[in-house]
């Protein structure tokens, strides 16, 4: 694995530099373009399905309610997954904001892809594309870049929580990107070839020289299913019955999977919308306290935009980031280590004194 920078320079650097992602836009040219079929498709597979899942977890709760099991297996399946893409997916893998050890690893991201927003390899490149580019040309999900007017900026919103991905050819294509660079995926990084999955792939020059990690992030399809199997199992061994295992199913493995998704995609939309600007930065990040409980940490945005490097979220006493709360307990536990923050010279010519 390629050598990081210090952690102090890490917590501070710029997001471009740190994140090692090239200067120009990342984006897609006429001849990329999916087609109107496969459009559909894909919207149908990310958002219609679990929207189909989500609504017979209603269907179920109007006709008998949600038992304790159920509600239990919705909870810990949240918990796992979201922790998964806010602590392994976001804090270690896109911006290697701490170091932990291989086992550890490999579950964070097992918990990440089982929240199925694509494979950890993918995620970390357009989140890292993202930094880059935030609200500028070249980010793939701004809600505000270009938008003028009432309606338009309505229509951002959409566009940033759950519409953009069907103008980014390369998220259908990556995988298969890196099947073709199995037997050395690193060679993707001295590539000649400029389509954007190529782009993508060259933001990632830290975990692409990992090819345990590689091989691991191309099981992404068994990690998915994973997230569905075991709250069926569970469900269907706690009761005895095919009807309980069915009810996990619902309740476990497609309304969790619905509310994760939502709730994490509006960091994109809400994120960049909806609350303070409370640290000087050159985008439009928010600050947003029930975003960041429902995300353990990623709602405080405007926080994170500013310290991109930085494992923690929280500036205030009062802001609560659950996912530093869990890293500082592996700390302790000897599990992960290195835990970059900016230091309170930093932190303190950031920030306002009108941070709210």
């Amino acid at each position: 694995m390629s050598a990081l920078p210090s952690p102090s320079e890490l917590a501070t650097a710029p997001a471009a530099a740190e994140l090692h992602v090239p200067s120009s836009p990342i984006a897609s040219d006429a001849r990329e373009r999916l087609s109107g079929a496969r459009r559909a498709l894909i919207l149908f597979v990310i958002q219609g399905v679990p929207l189909l899942g989500f609504g017979a977890g209603v269907w179920l709760y109007l006709r008998e309610g949600v038992s304790a099991l159920n509600l239990g297996l919705l909870v810990g399946m949240y918990l796992l997954t979201m922790t998964g893409v806010e602590v392994g997916l976001h804090r270690y893998f896109a911006h290697r904001t701490f170091e932990t050890t291989r086992p550890l690893r490999a579950l964070l991201l097992i918990l990440g892809s089982m929240a199925g927003q694509g494979s950890a390899l993918l995620w970390s490149a357009v989140h890292r594309t993202h930094h880059a580019h935030t609200d500028q040309p070249g980010d793939l999900h701004s809600p505000v870049l270009g938008r003028h007017g009432a309606w338009d900026k309505f229509r951002g919103w959409f566009w940033a929580q759950f519409l953009w991905y069907l103008d980014v050819p390369a998220i259908p294509r990556f995988g298969r990107l890196l099947d073709r660079h199995r037997d050395s995926p690193a060679s993707l990084l001295s590539s000649k070839e400029d389509d954007q999955a190529h782009r993508l792939a060259r933001t990632l020059p830290d975990l692409l020289r990992d090819e345990p990690l590689v091989r691991l992030n191309q099981r992404y399809g068994t990690w998915v299913l994973l997230g569905f199997v075991l709250p069926t199992l569970v469900g269907g061994l706690a009761t005895l019955s095919w009807e309980g295992a069915l009810s996990g199913l619902v309740w476990g493995g497609f309304v969790r999977y619905f509310l994760v998704q939502q709730i994490t995609f509006a960091i994109n939309s809400v994120g960049h919308t909806v609350g303070v600007h409370s640290v000087p930065t050159r985008d439009h990040s928010r600050n947003n306290g029930v975003m960041a409980l429902l995300t353990f940490g990623a709602g405080w945005h405007n926080n994170h935009h500013a310290f991109p490097g930085s494992v923690r979220t929280n500036f205030r006493w009062w802001q609560v980031d659950l996912g530093y709360l869990l890293l500082s307990l592996l700390a302790r536990l000897g599990l992960v280590w290195d835990l970059r923050e900016p230091s309170p010279e930093a932190l303190s010519a950031r920030t306002s004194s009108r941070m709210t």
